[in-house]
């Protein structure tokens, strides 16, 4: 018994040196090192029929065993309802044994390029391991392989973005794809439409790829094919209206082969070419379906995220990889349209910029055309910003960009703005404007150079329209707490009135020469790629002209009310293309009936009606003078700006019942 255990034999350790040295421990102990030690208790596993349903067991709920049962009910799962065995899952290391066969086709091919290249085709090493990877590859293909393949063709995944779209197959390409001779001439007639493309498509790569891809469609990435079916859409687009295809295309089925091949390609693995697809999908579908599409907003947020995963917001030396120039160009151009669709969707629905300064480091596009480089280049050499045949527009756009998003950021921010703050973004504004090169200044389309394009006459109007886009967004919240007596709720509103008749002289012009006889006649597609919120950035601009301003001066009030008539009929006309038009419409009509005639002191604003922008109406447009119909009596500033403009109730009363205006 453990009770009788002596031990005497141990000594204590502060005994004597000549004191006989204790045995080992495992020594005295070694015939009761089990008692002191429980065995492992055994366990009785007893085979008990199982009698809930395999739904509540892999839940571990409690299962009332009818059928179906009460929780399968509750759920709404009365056909997942089943009682016996559960269904064995499948082998967790099937993801593996797939990429292991990706490995392995890929060393095949690798070996052999490489015995090709260096004329060993009859070596045995070469043979053996070529048998090698076979075996090792049969091997892999008859084990799972069939209970992969089932599991994936019972469940297909619904995108989230495509619904219930599926996946195309290189068969139904070809069928959708025209004769190679239709199929030249629509993509050249996108080329050929400058204004309408994208700056990430180089002409001469594309070039390259698409006659390989007429050589060869079965080896073609489905991501490429999907930017071949977009540009086809555009160019549908571009035939149709100016009749120059002696068969009718239809856009929106070369569109949804776009989308499909998308979802073939497997856009949201972030593969190489899937950021570009995805991006001239979106620029296709917003020309197509107009700014109605409420799904451009969710595309150009998943175009962010995947570009962010794909490092297009780092420069590269940031990252692991060797690009080339051309590369690192290219991913610069596409990173520049996802800011520019990314600003315009947070303008167009009123909501923050998902791209931040703070979050990116990449550069703006270099200012060449596609002749100046290509992808043997070793460098780019740019061409001055004063040559409008370039990237120029694009350059200048792309400095805007981060300006615009602070101006977003003032204007939806939860912290109050000041007015000195929207005076520095004003003056940064100003500053942009006044860097722009004479030859990309808006002017009137009716005296532009017989040999000016027309790709560098939308140009023009698009720099314009975000100059006064920025402006007006910038002074509007100071709108809604204006006083009479405050000087800078005054220049606020100056500012706004100024940029809105800008915007709206804009597509009165442009609209104007797009009728019959026009300069813009036969390009008159162009109006389709008009960004999407332009049309809501004038409905917001434009009551900004004359709402809480009911008094104008003598001389600007025909040609206002003749500005506001033309205005009204050009967006009841486009009411079935824009979602915005019809609103920006009965907004007009509204306030057309608030006019007055002036009667004594008003805020004038110099226009110069001799052109559509004179330069000296740019110079001034800023500049707001206080006229006097009475030269004896002198009034002080402030009493004269209380005197032309009411109190702000006016303004919030005159859009009583606009509440779904998106501001």
């Amino acid at each position: 018994m453990i009770a009788h255990i002596s031990l005497k034999a141990v000594p204590s350790v502060g005994s004597s040196p000549d004191h006989v040295p204790p045995p080992k421990m495992n020594q005295d102990l070694s015939s009761y090192t089990t008692t002191f030690r429980t065995s492992q208790p055994r366990r009785v596993k007893r085979n008990r029929q199982t009698v809930s349903c395999c739904s509540c067991r892999s839940r571990k709920l409690k299962c009332d065993r009818q059928h179906p049962c009460g929780t399968c009910r509750k759920r709404g799962e009365e056909d997942a309802c089943r009682f016996g065995p559960a269904p064995k899952r499948a082998s967790s290391s099937s993801a593996g044994k797939d990429e292991i066969q990706k490995e392995l086709r890929h060393m095949k091919l690798v070996l052999e390029a490489l015995v090709e290249k260096s004329g060993m085709g009859n070596d045995v090493s070469h043979s053996q391991l070529a048998e090698s990877i076979n075996r090792m590859q049969k091997v892999l293909d008859g084990d799972g392989t069939a209970v992969t393949t089932e599991t994936v063709g019972a469940h297909h995944v619904t995108d989230v973005v495509f619904g219930s779209l599926s996946p195309t197959n290189l068969s139904e390409i070809h069928k959708a794809l025209p004769s190679r001779q239709v199929t030249d001439s629509i993509i050249a007639a996108y080329f050929n439409a400058r204004y309408l493309t994208v700056p990430f498509i180089h002409t001469h790569q594309f070039r390259r790829q698409y006659d390989q891809f007429w050589g060869s469609p079965e080896s073609a990435n489905f991501l490429w094919i999907s930017i071949l079916f977009s540009i086809l859409a555009i160019g549908a687009v571009v035939t149709n209206a100016k009749g120059t295809n002696s068969i009718a295309a239809d856009p929106s089925a070369y569109l949804n082969m776009s989308a499909r091949c998308l979802l073939a390609g497997q856009y949201l693995e972030a593969e190489e070419f899937s950021i570009e697809a995805l991006s001239m999908y979106s620029h296709a579908r917003l020309i197509i379906r107009g700014s109605k599409d409420v799904a451009l907003h969710s595309l150009c947020g998943l175009t962010v995220w995947l570009a962010q995963m794909r490092g297009y917001h780092r420069v590269p030396s940031g990252l692991s990889l060797t690009l080339t120039p051309f590369q690192v160009e290219m991913r610069r151009r596409v990173w520049f349209v996802i800011q520019l669709y990314d600003l315009l969707c947070a303008f167009g629905r009123g909501s923050p910029s998902l791209i931040h300064e703070d979050n990116y480091h990449t550069g703006h596009p270099t200012n060449a055309t596609d002749d100046d480089f290509d992808e043997d280049s070793t460098f780019l050499y740019p061409r001055p910003l004063t040559d409008p045949q370039s990237m120029a527009a694009c350059v200048y756009q792309s400095m805007l960009l981060p300006i615009l998003r602070r101006i977003i950021r003032h204007n939806l921010g939860l912290k109050a703005c000041t007015y000195p703050d929207a005076m520095l973004l004003s003056h940064e504004l100003d500053t942009w404007y006044a860097s722009i090169p004479p030859c990309l200044r808006a002017r009137s389309i009716r005296s532009t150079a017989f040999t000016d394009p027309s790709h560098i006459v939308m140009d023009r109007i698009m720099l314009e329209l975000l100059y006064s886009m920025g402006h007006s967004i910038l002074h509007r919240p100071f709108l809604d707490f204006a006083k009479p007596q405050d000087r800078m709720s005054q220049m606020s509103l100056a500012i706004c009135r100024s940029m809105a008749m800008r915007g709206v002289r804009a597509y009165i012009e442009v609209d104007r020469e797009m009728q019959r006889g026009g300069r813009l006649h036969e390009d008159r597609y162009i109006a389709s790629n008009l960004s999407s919120n332009d049309f809501m950035v004038s409905k917001i601009l434009a009551p900004l002209e004359f709402a809480d301003c009911p008094d104008l001066p003598v001389q600007e009030s025909s040609n206002v009310k003749g500005m506001l008539e033309t205005a009204c009929q050009m967006w009841s006309a486009r009411a079935a293309t824009s979602m915005h038009a019809s609103e920006a419409s009965r907004v007009l009509r509204a306030i057309s009936g608030q006019i007055q005639i002036a009667k004594h002191w008003v805020i004038e604003i110099p226009y110069d009606h001799s052109d559509f922008y004179g330069e000296e109406a740019m110079r001034n447009e800023n500049q707001t003078q206080l006229v006097s119909h009475d030269e004896e009596n002198e009034v002080e500033p402030s009493e004269a700006l209380a005197l032309s403009v009411p109190e702000a109730t006016s303004f919030n009363a005159l859009l009583t019942g606009l509440e779904d205006i998106e501001w």
